[in-house]
Order: structure tokens, then sequence, then C-alpha cells
């Protein structure tokens, strides 16, 4: 733990020392440029400050002034830099530098500064997450994308959207999986694995249904290929692209899985399975096992326990 210690206090002093020059900054990059942007490649560019979850709120962000970093970044929680001055307001990131945190992990140190006052903050990520930003980028394309558009989600109930100022917690809304929303408003979100707001119409009812737009600010080890929004919905109506007839919808709605159902129809009813085995011919959820023919399912087995 001091040798970790001691390293932190290297690396402020190395940032201290750059300010926002010398060799860990980067040149300054454009809000339209591609999503899926590793910690290494931050400076240069914008982030938001999410909101967070009311119980959070007084604790403010785990993010320090440059002159009170040291303190903060030994567990001095009095020092974190205060909620209500900084919800919402942007910060370009001027330098990262990474640092060795324990047996075989690297995390990173990233300073800030706030693109309306100016003052120069510090943050470090813990398991390759900076907790309380999202990507600017990300938001702003989230809104050019769904902002007045019809999606399909991919949940069968929604959480309620909170008024300010009302006296009731808002209930959940629920919603048919693979059903049609539209999309009337983009926020940024209180979480950082799912930093993106969209606020959805449902029925006449008002929901929130929570995305990440791109990879950035997710532990790598997650990424994948397709964007993580996709996981929480369709652009387009999933009765047409994935077929299938009402009955079987309805199976999919109710949590049921049936032989010939499509893989995709499968996951939409169960989700993502524990792990696959056999090239993805065999999927396995708790005590279940789901055997494929090519896309399609051909049995379900029940396991016993002791397997």
């Amino acid at each position: 733990m001091k040798i970790v210690s001691l390293r932190i206090l290297l690396i402020l002093s190395l940032l201290i020392g750059f300010g926002t020059t010398g060799s860990v900054w980067a040149a300054a990059a454009s809000e339209t440029s591609p999503a899926n942007i590793k910690i290494e490649q931050w400076a240069g560019h914008n982030f938001t400050f999410l909101a967070l979850p009311a119980d959070k709120q007084s604790a403010g962000y785990e993010i320090f002034a440059v002159n009170q970093a040291n303190q903060g970044f030994q567990g001095d929680r009095s020092v974190r830099i205060p909620y209500a001055e900084h919800v919402g307001k942007q910060v370009t990131v001027t330098a990262v530098v990474p640092f060795a945190a324990g047996y075989n992990q690297q995390e990173y140190m990233v300073s800030m500064t706030v693109n309306e006052t100016g003052e120069k903050l510090l943050g470090r990520t813990m398991r390759g997450q900076l907790e309380g930003l999202v990507l600017t980028s990300d938001l702003n394309n989230a809104r050019k994308q769904f902002l007045g558009k019809t999606v399909y989600s991919k949940f069968r109930e929604l959480s309620g959207l909170y008024i300010p100022g009302g006296d009731t917690t808002p209930m959940a809304v629920s919603t048919a999986i693979g059903g049609p929303v539209t999309v009337v408003d983009v926020y940024a979100g209180n979480q950082s694995e799912e930093p993106i707001w969209l606020i959805v119409s449902v029925n006449g009812e008002k929901a929130v249904l929570p995305i990440a737009y791109s990879w950035t600010n997710m532990p790598t080890q997650a990424w994948t290929q397709t964007p993580p929004w996709q996981d929480a919905l369709f652009t387009e109506d999933p009765r047409v692209s994935l077929g299938g007839s009402y009955e079987l919808w309805s199976q999919i709605q109710n949590g049921n899985v049936a032989a010939g159902m499509s893989k995709g129809q499968v996951q939409l009813s169960w989700g993502k399975p524990l792990r696959t085995e056999a090239d993805d011919s065999v999927w396995i959820y708790d005590t279940e096992k789901l055997s494929f023919n090519g896309d399609t399912l051909l049995s379900i087995e029940t396991l016993s326990e002791s397997k």
C-alpha cells in the first residue's frame, strides 16, 4: 500500500509539473471522433459530469482539486468536489498517466480542466473506469441518433421518470419486449455503466431506458464488436427482423423458450446464457441446457444439480 501511495505522489508531481503541456498532452480531439476511446487516448476529449444517485450526492464526486488530490486519494472524503457545483458541467482531459496498482494491474491518473471555470481536477480510475463521467460526444451522438425516433425495448419493464418537485415515487412502466417506444428526450444519467438515459414515451407514460452509447470509460475486458446500446434496444421492429408468430412473441414476453426459436428470440426471452459450449451450439442457463442446430433451438434439457 505504501509503495502504491509513493507512486501516486510521483504521478501527482508529474501532472502538476506538466499542467496542460508536456509529453502527456495529446492533440485536441473533435467531438465527432469515433466511439470506444481507450483511457490512454482520453487527452483532448470532453466529458460531462453525470447526475449522481440521491444517496450519493452529499458525498460528491470521487474527483479532487489538484491541491487536495493527495488527501483524496488517501481516503479523505471531505475533499471530494461538490455535486451541486459540478453536475452537468464539462471537463477537458489534459493528461493521462498509467500507474501500477497491484499485481499485474494498471490504473490511470486523469488530469482535467473544467471548461466553464478553468478549475484543475484529478481523478483516478478504479478497475479501468472513472466514475461520474460520460464522454460528451457519446451524449451528443445519442441525441442525434435516437431523439424523436421510435426504438424497440428489450425489457419487460422500465423505471418510471422522476419529476423534480413531485411528491410520489415513480412507478415502474410495463413494456412489451420488442414493443415500440418513442424517445422524447436524452439525459446524462446517474450510473457510469449506463451513463445515458433515453426518456421514452410508453402508452402515454414517460420512462427511462438507460444505455451506454460506446465502450468508452468501460473496463476493456467488457468490450465487444457491437455497440453496448444494442443490449437495450432494437432500431427496427424485431417482429419483422426476427420473425415469428403472435404466439411466439407472447412466449417471449412471458419468459418462455421453445424448440424452433432462433438464438435472438431465446436471448430476448432469457437474456444472455451463463456460458456457451460446442462452438456456440449449446447454451447453458443455470440448470437448463439448450441445444441449437445453427440458429434454431432444437431441444431443452434440465441438468441435474450435481452438474
